[in-house]
Formats: structure tokens, C-alpha cells, sequence
């Protein structure tokens, strides 16, 4: 009972003409790709490896600081001169200084190609998510095209069950058949309406899966028109699976985006490394200082006199020799070694992943042609069937029975055919996209 309810909501809510909005495929893959929840969220990461890498390229710049500081000394307190005084005092400090690396053991090198390689694997990843949200929706989009055509099957069945009624009606009228015929023409007519509610419903049904997939909140008058390349079947020359399969290797975004991270941990590998290399870095600074005393016999020179007399500038290389640091740098390398092992494993199951993918779409494609080929030559057959069957009823040499027993193989094949079809024009569709 509650999905009738549910039938009749979305029913009401389709109809609504003022609303209607008549989508494209190229639409609804452009309005997924600015709204998708997964698309926005892998647009977030590839933000954030943006920042990550600049950091990285910025950390060969000097790292500059100011200080100020208020201090009081109690008993022995420090005089300008650097001797200690037996006097209660305050001192008031300001400085400025820059430290620059010079040399790293290359680490800021290698940490700047990480995160380069790492943004362009989140980016890939980007392209990724688009490349299978694309795959989604076209397969979605076509449900609807297929169950638009169907619905137009039925509307055809029922004009069709409806002449032959009329028809069945006026031979009843000059005795041609008997009345039970009339009633079972009348009963198909009522099953055929039923099958023609039922194929709406499952239009409304996959147009609301399309919408949901497109995060549309407002599915009112919501509908899509089928694409001039759906209308028949393409003469299309499949590549072979190794062909397919060797280009989706190095061009699908997802085997891009691994290769990259594999790339990466390389240099996190010379990344951690280079703490066993010594460091070396250029420092610069100056400091001013101004002391007061509290106690009387020591005279307190003016603020100003002594910020001239007390400033001092200093300069240096700083060179920093790692000798024992815990085992750290041990541990880390062999924890980095893990990270290229684990991540070569990573790729190898995607590209048995992707074998299967292909292979799968491959076979899927070729069993979907054969198929449409088969139920072609079937439709046609029904056709044929059906004609003969019409003209023989008329005629009074074949039974209301019989016609409808032709009458439905006809419109089961016609429907078997659009099936296959749209199947084969996914496949097909699917192997374009891993061979673009």
C-alpha cells in the first residue's frame, strides 16, 4: 500500500508540466560534476594537497622573527657589560633574527617532489571520481531512455488491443465469432492499460534514480530527452582486449593517480634519508637590551643612550652532525621501504582490477550484439507472425486465442530488442571510455 501512495506522489509530482525541465545527457554530467557530494570532497583534497606542496616549495625561504621581552632580576642581576651586580633590577629587551637552510641532506628537495607528486595524484583522483560518476550516470540516463520507449510500447500495445477490440465487436455483430470473444478482447484491453500504468511507474521510478544520482532536490517535471546517438545501433569495430587494456594502463586517471603515489614514496624514501646527512644553515640576528636598577650608588643611563650603546649584531653558519638519534632514522627509512612495497601491491591490484573490468565490458559488449541481432531477427519474425495472425482472424480461420498468443510474442520480442540494445550501446559506451 505504501508504495502505491508512493507511485501516485511521484506521479503527481511528474506531471506538474509548469515545472518540466527536459534534461540532456551532456546536462546531467555537467550538473553532476559542480554538485556531486564525491566530486566536491576530492575537489577538498586536491586543495589541500595544493597547500601541502606549496608549504613544501616555501620551505627554502629564511624563517625571520621578532621578540620583546620585560624581565626583573632580584639580588644578583646582569649589568650591560655581561658582569653580575649585587642590585635588585629590570631589563627590557628587543631583537630580531633569520635563520636560512643551506644545506638539508636534500631533504627539503625531496619533500618538495613528494608533495608535487602527491598533488598530482589528488588531482587524478579528481578526474577519477568523474570518470566512474560519468559511467553512473550514463547508465542511469539510458535506464530512462530504455524505460521511456517501453512506456511508448505499451501505449502502442494498448491502441493496438483497443482496435482489435472495436474490431472483435463488429464481427460479434454479424456472427463472425461468439461473445465469449468480445469479453476476452475487453480483458486484454484492461490488462494492457495495467501494463501501460506499470511501465509509467517504472519510467517515474528510474527518472527519480537519475535524480537522486544528480542530488536534484526538486524532481518535479523532471525528464530527459534520448541523445540521436541512441536511436540505433552503431556499426562499431571493437579494439581487442589487449589494446583496450594496455591504453587503460597508462591512461585511466585511477592507474595515473597510483603510479604517482609510487613515484612519491621514492622520494620519501631520500625524504627521511637525509637525516643522516649533516645540516647546515645560515643564521642572522640583532638584539638591543636597556637595564634599570633599583638600588641607589649605580646610575641608570636614558633608554635611548642605551639602545645605541647595547645593540648587537651577530651572524653565523650553524652546522649540525647527526652521530645517534634513538634509531629514528633507521626505523623511518625501513618504515618508508614498507610504503614502496605496500604501494607497488596496491598497483598490481588495480591493474588486475582493471583486467577484469575490461575483460568483463569486453565479453559483455560482444554477447550484448549478439544478442540485439538475435532479437532483432525475432521482432521481425513476430511481425510477420502477427500480420498473418490478424488477417487469419479476420478472415475467420484463426481464433481470438491465437491472435493474442501472437499478438503478445510480438510485443514481448519488441521489448526484448530495446532491452538488448540499450545494453549493447552501454557496453559499448563503456569501452570507448576506457580507450579514450
Amino acid at each position: 500500500m505504501k508504495r502505491y501512495i508512493i507511485i501516485v506522489i511521484l506521479a503527481f509530482s511528474f506531471s506538474v508540466k509548469a515545472q518540466q525541465k527536459v534534461w540532456t545527457l551532456e546536462q546531467c554530467i555537467g550538473y553532476a560534476m559542480e554538485h556531486n557530494v564525491m566530486v566536491l570532497q576530492s575537489q577538498m583534497s586536491q586543495e589541500t594537497a595544493e597547500y601541502q606542496h606549496k608549504m613544501a616549495r616555501h620551505a627554502w625561504l629564511p624563517s625571520l622573527n621578532a621578540s620583546a621581552a620585560e624581565g626583573f632580576g632580584f639580588g644578583m642581576s646582569p649589568s650591560a657589560n655581561g658582569i653580575y651586580v649585587p642590585n635588585n633590577s629590570s631589563s627590557t629587551s628587543f631583537g630580531i633574527s633569520m635563520d636560512m637552510p643551506v644545506f638539508s641532506g636534500l631533504n627539503i628537495y625531496n619533500r618538495q617532489k613528494s608533495s608535487d607528486l602527491n598533488l598530482q595524484a589528488s588531482q587524478k583522483d579528481l578526474e577519477s571520481v568523474k570518470f566512474e560518476l560519468e559511467l553512473a550516470i550514463m547508465g542511469y540516463y539510458m535506464q530512462v531512455v530504455y524505460n521511456k520507449e517501453l512506456k511508448t510500447i505499451a501505449e502502442k500495445q494498448l491502441t493496438l488491443t483497443q482496435e482489435q477490440h472495436a474490431k472483435t465487436q463488429e464481427l460479434f455483430a454479424v456472427g463472425m465469432v461468439a461473445e465469449s470473444d468480445v469479453y476476452e478482447s475487453a480483458a486484454q484491453v484492461a490488462t494492457a492499460k495495467s501494463s501501460l500504468v506499470q511501465a509509467d511507474n517504472t519510467l517515474m521510478l528510474s527518472l527519480l534514480d537519475l535524480a537522486q544520482t544528480l542530488d536534484i532536490d526538486d524532481v518535479a517535471g523532471f525528464d530527459v530527452v534520448s541523445p540521436e546517438s541512441f536511436a540505433e545501433k552503431q556499426d562499431v569495430i571493437l579494439p581487442s582486449q589487449d589494446n583496450i587494456y594496455n591504453h587503460a594502463l597508462v591512461s585511466i586517471p585511477r592507474m595515473q593517480a597510483e603510479n604517482l603515489r609510487l613515484e612519491k614514496t621514492y622520494y620519501d624514501l631520500k625524504s627521511v634519508r637525509s637525516a643522516w646527512y649533516p645540516q647546515l644553515s645560515l643564521y642572522a640576528g640583532f638584539s638591543d637590551n636597556y637595564y634599570r636598577y633599583f638600588n641607589s650608588g649605580i646610575a641608570n643611563e636614558s633608554f635611548g643612550e642605551q639602545l645605541k650603546n647595547n645593540g648587537r649584531t651577530s651572524v653565523g653558519l650553524q652546522l649540525s652532525i647527526p652521530i645517534f638519534n634513538r634509531m629514528q632514522t633507521k626505523y623511518n627509512v625501513e618504515t618508508a621501504k614498507i610504503s614502496i612495497k605496500n604501494q607497488e601491491l596496491a598497483i598490481g591490484n588495480e591493474e588486475l582490477k582493471l583486467k577484469k573490468e575490461i575483460q568483463q565490458a569486453y565479453y559483455n559488449a560482444i554477447a550484448a550484439e549478439q544478442k540485439y541481432d538475435a532479437s532483432r531477427e525475432s521482432h521481425n519474425a513476430a511481425e510477420i507472425a502477427y500480420r498473418f495472425s490478424n488477417e487469419s482472424y479476420t478472415a475467420g480461420k484463426a481464433t481470438l486465442l491465437e491472435l493474442n498468443e501472437s499478438k503478445n510474442r510480438l510485443f514481448k520480442s519488441e521489448s526484448e530488442m530495446l532491452q538488448a540494445k540499450y545494453e549493447y550501446l552501454y557496453r559499448v559506451k563503456v569501452l570507448e571510455k576506457y580507450n579514450e
